[in-house]
């Protein structure tokens, strides 16, 4: 075989090649096109659920702020039911649960925030659910599995949650150990220095040495 092809036999090279290959190449185009269609639409319909959403949210706030307790339990499980993927049937529950806890409704409360917990997607609100599932079980006087849903979480906001469940549970001297933890956690964002201390005088501790990082 030559080296060098002639004009001729190249055009008929290039015509059996498109024969052979033109189905998967405009197959490609059309897989192309149609994966950009599709992420478009996809685009789109979590923009709406995102919108829809955050709508039901905003008319479960104001059913709870009318006192419209069934209109609230209809919207939120319009959330759970048609909006799992966003994080607003998470945020309504935790309304909910403001509203029950300044409602006397700590059973209600804590059942919502063990949903919380057990379903969400986001991190962050798993913490949230959990420090707040942890005070509202102490509330009802559940020490135990208050100090069970904190497990060994080492976070500042743990230890301050923690400490308070065991002042309440009695145990002042392991509630005085959980509060000085909080200067050894690191960042204590959201922590107030002054009123950790207040707890540990409260509980017959004393704070020894000032630390670095916490709230002057």
């Amino acid at each position: 075989m030559d080296e060098y092809l002639s004009e001729r036999q190249q055009v008929e090279q290039v015509k059996a090649w498109v024969k052979e290959n033109a189905v998967w190449a405009v197959g490609g185009l059309v897989i192309g096109f149609g994966l950009l269609f599709g992420m478009k639409q996809w685009n789109l319909y979590t923009a709406r659920q995102a919108q829809g959403a955050a709508e039901q949210y905003q008319s479960v706030l104001q059913a709870l702020s009318a006192n419209d307790t069934s209109g609230a339990d209809k919207i939120v499980k319009t959330l759970s039911d048609d909006y799992s993927r966003t994080p607003y049937a998470d945020l309504a529950n935790l309304a909910y649960v403001r509203f029950d806890v300044e409602s006397g409704r700590l059973e209600a409360a804590a059942t919502r925030l063990q949903t919380v917990v057990k379903t969400t997607r986001d991190p962050e609100l798993t913490q949230i659910a959990r420090l707040r599932l942890a005070r509202v079980q102490a509330a009802l006087g559940q020490f135990d599995d208050a100090l069970k849903t904190l497990g060994d979480d080492k976070g500042p906001a743990f230890a301050d949650v923690r400490g308070d469940v065991l002042f309440q549970k009695g145990d002042h001297a392991a509630a005085v150990d959980a509060w000085k933890s909080v200067f050894a956690a690191g960042e204590q964002r959201g922590i107030d220095r002054q009123i950790i201390e207040l707890k540990i005088g409260a509980a017959g501790g004393t704070v020894t040495a000032p630390v670095q990082g916490g709230t002057p």
